[in-house]
């Protein structure tokens, strides 16, 4: 392999990660517009992927978590739900936004990779026994 076949292969590996978190960006663009008081159906129109939403029952809707990793997936739930939520309460969630599972025990594997996660990236957190938005406690230390 050439040098310049390794650049092009990390170069293929930064905009595949960069296609996974566009979504996880526009939706955070489109929650700031929506606080901004822009309609819902404006922001929707705006949007390549529909926005994760809770529906009226607090449940979230079907298909909402079906294209994105399982950090991004609970990372837009948490933020939907705006309060710490326990690894079983992620999972159940994910699977009833329509996130795509074949594992036997699909807890234990959010768990895993939320602890992988918040040692790494540091997006979502512990909150006791809890998972939270590091951005929640920005500012008020540990």
């Amino acid at each position: 392999m050439s040098e310049n076949d390794a650049s092009m292969d990390a170069y293929r590996t930064v905009l595949k990660d960069l296609k996974r978190r566009k979504k996880v960006i526009d939706a955070a663009i489109a929650g700031v517009t929506a606080l901004l008081g822009e309609s819902e159906a404006a922001l929707q129109a705006c949007l390549p992927v529909p926005l994760p939403k809770i529906q009226e029952s607090g449940d979230v809707a079907s298909g909402a978590f079906a294209d994105l990793t399982v950090t991004e997936a609970a990372r837009a739930y948490l933020d939907m739900v705006k309060e710490p939520q326990s690894t079983a309460e992620i999972a159940e969630a994910l699977v009833k936004g329509g996130y795509p599972t074949e594992s036997r025990n699909f807890r234990n594997t959010v768990r895993s990779v939320l602890d992988r996660h918040a040692k790494t990236a540091g997006e979502i957190v512990k909150v006791h026994r809890n998972w939270g938005l590091a951005e929640w406690n920005r500012g008020r230390g540990k």
